[in-house]
């Protein structure tokens, strides 16, 4: 039965709740009623007509909608640059229904292994032992190492480069690369969450978790217990990234909710107080109270935990970048929140 398509002002379908089982009427050639289903659903592309199937404009709502409908449609479409290019942004494995000459095309697979990591199978063989290829479709999805030829998982000076764009890169990488402490710290300062692909001697190393925490805090999850247990290893942490709190021992985070609540009640924003904040951690983020919180928390949780007296640290406006103030005294540098 025929079932008239809802039509938007521009005559594409605008309510894909309106298409019923369509039958045989896709082809009958109404491009209209084409528009309208592959627009609901991609493959709907099979049962158009050949011309349709050729009709850039239909086959590109179809990729759209999903990128493996680059299979139904007619070869010219197969072959066009930027008909492809829309599939495998949407799915990369349609990258195997391009016409052969657009494997050998960088940006068209780097884009198709950026989406989905596994297309590198469906790259030309010369192009996937390109370096520079390699690098580029890891820095947009971490995972086409995993397909990449072994050879690169293995070259020490190629994946240090790679965790360099992308530091999850590093749990696809040779064992041995992810016990080399230089290649660790260099994906986690990358990516925080890399600590998690690191051989675990190095996620006990202080140096290599503060790395990761500076970078993003909850990386501190990934690290082995002793650290989130050492008193001076949580005041370098909460110094660099505030979201470290929650990953510290349930003993430690007891003492900063007390030493929150004794700085936050008497001195909260204009002047009210505060019983609690949330995140818990957001006077180590500059986020609750008055000025100075950050640097009041760690001098008096250094007082409590009997540490040495601390020097003040400044965060920069980069990310997890910490700078050792020039002065001793632990409050009279400022704070720049990140």
């Amino acid at each position: 039965y025929w079932v008239r398509p809802r039509v938007s002002a521009m005559g594409i379908g605008d309510d894909h709740r309106s298409l019923a089982p369509l039958g045989r009427n896709l082809e009958r050639g109404d491009r209209t009623l084409g528009l309208c289903a592959v627009g609901c659903d991609g493959n709907a592309l099979k049962h158009l007509p050949a011309d349709l199937q050729a009709d850039k404009e239909v086959v590109l709502k179809a990729v759209h909608q999903n990128g493996l409908a680059l299979k139904y449609a007619a070869p010219v479409a197969r072959a066009g640059r930027q008909v492809v290019l829309r599939a495998v942004r949407q799915n990369g494995d349609a990258l195997q229904f391009a016409a052969p000459w657009l494997h050998r095309d960088k940006e068209v697979a780097v884009e198709a292994v950026s989406r989905t990591g596994e297309a590198s199978r469906h790259v030309d063989p010369d192009l996937r032992s390109d370096p520079q290829f390699q690098l580029a479709a890891i820095a947009g999805n971490h995972r086409a190492l995993a397909s990449a030829p072994p050879e690169f998982r293995e070259d020490r000076e190629f994946v240090l480069k790679a965790v360099s764009v992308n530091g999850l890169a590093l749990g696809h990488v040779a064992p041995e690369l992810q016990a080399d402490r230089e290649v660790v710290i260099r994906a986690v300062s990358q990516h925080g969450h890399a600590l998690q692909y690191a051989a675990a001697p190095l996620r006990e190393d202080v140096e290599v978790v503060l790395a990761a925490v500076a970078e993003r805090g909850h990386a501190l999850q990934h690290g082995s217990p002793a650290p989130r247990c050492d008193l001076g290893f949580a005041i370098k942490a909460l110094s660099m990234n505030g979201t470290a709190l929650q990953h510290l021992s349930e003993a430690l985070r007891t003492d900063v909710a007390e030493m929150i609540l004794l700085q936050i009640k008497p001195n909260g924003p204009k002047s009210a107080s505060v019983p609690y904040v949330q995140p818990k951690w957001a006077p180590f983020d500059g986020l609750v109270g008055a000025d100075g919180d950050l640097e009041a928390l760690l001098d008096m949780l250094t007082v409590k935990w009997g540490l040495p007296r601390r020097r003040s640290l400044l965060r920069s406006s980069h990310c997890g970048s910490i700078v050792l103030s020039s002065t001793t005294s632990p409050t009279s540098t400022a704070l720049t929140s990140s």
